[in-house]
């Protein structure tokens, strides 16, 4: 094969390879994951459970994953001091206390399953969660 004809041929495969996230089924192509959020709920709500957690097929839509609706406005209640339904010992969200809250486990990879599936958040946005946590996860 000449060398014009390879190049052409690896152009090709990777326009193909790209234009696979372009179609309207949400997967890891269409998930921005969130830097530098905020240590305060409103934050993570809106740029992190919204947009990386509350859609359709994981926890929001009409029959969200594990009963867990992280979509804007109900992500809280879901959330905070609520038992885990696949794992009842824990919190999802323990007041005061990230170490013990089943989120950060997930969002950590030190629990299955790992949260987000497509790949983790980036470091710094789970230790503002977990900072949220830790100052008592209060629903500012």
């Amino acid at each position: 094969m000449k060398q014009g004809s390879l190049i052409a041929s690896l152009f090709v495969l990777l326009f193909i390879t790209l234009s696979a996230c372009s179609d309207s089924i949400v997967t890891e192509c269409d998930i921005a994951l969130p830097e530098g959020v905020a240590a305060r709920f409103s934050e993570i709500e809106e740029r992190v459970f919204a947009t990386t957690c509350a859609i359709a097929g994981c926890h929001g839509g009409t029959n969200p994953a594990s009963g867990l609706d992280l979509s804007p406005g109900q992500a809280y209640a879901q959330l905070v001091d609520v038992p885990s339904l696949n794992d009842p010992a824990r919190m999802r969200v323990e007041p005061g206390s990230s170490a013990q809250s089943l989120l950060i486990s997930l969002l950590r990879r030190e629990a299955q399953p790992f949260m987000p599936p497509a790949g983790p958040l980036d470091a710094a946005v789970i230790d503002s969660i977990a900072t949220w946590i830790d100052a008592g996860a209060e629903r500012n």
